[in-house]
């Protein structure tokens, strides 16, 4: 029963509201915008960000965002800005990038309160412009379109095109006033990923001024030989084809699936090239997983919809997800189009035709690198190769805290060595692994007596060099260095941080080994046991973990 008393006239602002906060960050609203471009088969797209040069802060105060696509007549510049209008829907085509129609409305809000379209169809036609604002929406409490506007002239500048569109969003919200050099920065690389297959396909996007290049997640153009050849060093593709899983058997809807490994930044090393390598491929922890693509724009980028786990064994692993138009109503995509779900039973085809790859590229990680490094080394040999290639000459030093001087400490240091060695006693299994590996800086061991991570000693190759040992035991250890790419830059950082603390330790005892040592080791145990206190309360960090290399 409909109930004709009732006051059905919806709450305005409250409503905006609500549509200008559906959760765009500065990116996603961009590039929102940027979709009407590419759906109005525009060639040249450029961003601007305008700032104030005078001020220190260089924070944006205006967005620009105009292309040379199809253009729009009034009518459609208000069907463009109206709320909910039912024409705007026609204008969509099959494998529009658009689909709920609110992309310039709820993005442009969620930037700032004043959006002006300003657009011609032919060169012939005069520009013509209209606008929506927060402001009048709020004093008026009606959505209200000005049209036929008069251009003002710094706008006219950037209505060169012979055709095309341009799109101010002014009188930004304060947390949009962001610094003009991070944020080009960000879209530029944002606007790169999302549409790298526009760009590739001959889009030119510019962001004040600086031409964005795409980045193909995937490295498709690089993809060569057989999966079954894959030794780390270039992009392998599962399948030949890419897979395809029915969505919808009435509309023949279908999801094109295509899996690849990247190359193994460990196995660059020799060559210098590690970090050249990790960066041009992003082997990041944050990178790793599905790659979801509607109409061929990046909805959604490295997500693991539980499948895969963010490990060093699957920092090469890349899954791309292709949808079209056809899909839209058996996948529930957000307006906002950066955040997409699936139903169970097509969770339960993916995982069937993902897992076999997932779990053997894993496998892959371990053997490409384990083929590359010496069969006769132990895990913890190459966990710390690099950290005692590096810091095979590091020596003591000290530094006065008032002038600042820096003496090297090494002769002092060979002065007491024997009084060194007689205070600090070493386990005998110990001992053994030290004269095995008497050029080593940096020597794992199995455990190191009353739970201790770190302990300083003496080399066994007659050059008197202070050498840590750090106990494989100690949690410390396996949760932190094990989870971290062999020879990474963690490694030889956490590596340098222990030996100098042993030198230190080595140096300053030295000069009155029996007291000081004991100090020292009581400092070492009291760190060693609040750093395994610190692990055991399972405190996970979730910074950008490389292949190893934290940035």
């Amino acid at each position: 029963m409909i109930k004709t008393d009732r006051n059905t006239q919806l709450p305005l602002i409250r409503v905006l509201t609500g549509i200008r906060n559906f959760g765009y960050t500065f990116e996603s609203a961009v590039c929102d915008i940027i979709d009407n471009s590419i759906v109005a088969k525009a060639k040249e797209i450029k961003v601007t960000f305008e700032y104030n040069e005078t001020q220190a802060n260089q924070s944006v105060n205006r967005i620009i965002i105009s292309d040379d696509g199809n253009g729009m007549s009034m009518d459609k510049m208000f069907n463009a800005l109206f709320l909910g209008s039912p024409e705007s829907e026609k204008e969509y085509e099959k494998n529009s990038l658009s689909k709920y129609g609110f992309g310039l409305k709820s993005a442009g809000l969620s930037l700032g309160d004043r959006i002006v379209l300003i657009s011609r169809e032919d060169k012939s036609q005069e520009w013509k412009k209209s606008l929506i604002d927060w402001n009048v929406f709020q004093s008026k409490n009606e959505y209200i379109v000005d049209e036929d506007v008069p251009i003002e002239d710094d706008e006219k500048k950037y209505l060169i095109a012979e055709k095309g569109t341009v799109v101010f969003i002014c009188n930004l919200l304060e947390i949009n006033k962001l610094n003009v050099i991070k944020i080009v920065k960000s879209i530029k690389k944002e606007l790169g990923i999302t549409f790298h297959r526009f760009i590739e396909d001959g889009i030119s996007l510019y962001v004040n001024e600086d031409k964005v290049t795409p980045f193909d997640p995937l490295f498709c153009k690089e993809l060569c030989g057989k999966f079954t050849d894959y030794d780390g060093r270039a992009p392998r593709s599962f399948w030949e084809e890419d897979n395809v899983i029915p969505v919808d058997s009435r509309t023949k809807a279908k999801a094109y699936v295509k899996a690849v490994v990247l190359p193994c930044p460990p196995l660059f090393e020799k060559e210098g090239r590690r970090g050249e390598i990790r960066n041009k491929y992003g082997i990041t922890k944050q990178n790793v997983g599905f790659y979801i693509y509607r109409n061929k724009r990046l909805i959604k980028k490295g997500v693991t919809f539980g499948l895969i786990d963010r490990q060093n064994e699957s920092f090469h692993i890349r899954i791309r997800i292709d949808f079209d138009s056809l899909s839209d109503n058996f996948i529930n995509l957000d307006v906002k189009k950066t955040a997409l779900y699936f139903d169970d039973a097509f969770m339960e085809k993916l995982k069937d035709r993902v897992n076999p790859f997932i779990n053997r590229a894993t496998e892959l990680w371990v053997e490409v690198q384990k083929a590359g490094t010496d069969e006769n080394q132990t895990g913890s040999e190459i966990k710390h190769k690099r950290s005692n290639k590096i810091l095979h000459d590091l020596e003591p030093v000290e530094c006065d805290p008032e002038t600042l001087e820096v003496k090297h400490k090494k002769a002092d240091l060979e002065k007491n060595v024997d009084q060194i060695k007689a205070e600090y006693p070493t386990d005998p299994n110990v001992l053994e692994l030290i004269k095995a590996r008497s050029k080593d800086r940096i020597i794992a061991v199995d455990t190191l007596k009353n739970q201790l991570l770190w302990e300083p000693n003496i080399s066994d190759d007659g050059n008197s060099n202070v050498i840590v040992c750090l106990s494989r035991s100690h949690p410390f250890y396996s949760g932190i260095y094990q989870k971290l790419m062999p020879g990474s830059d963690a490694v030889v950082a956490l590596d340098a941080l222990f030996l100098c603390m042993a030198m230190s330790e080595m140096t300053i005892s030295s000069v009155d080994t029996k007291k000081l040592s004991k100090l020292f080791k009581t400092l070492r145990q009291t760190v060693s046991s609040q750093l395994s206190n610190i692990i055991d309360l399972c405190i996970d960090s979730d910074e950008d973990a490389t292949d190893g290399d934290d940035q």
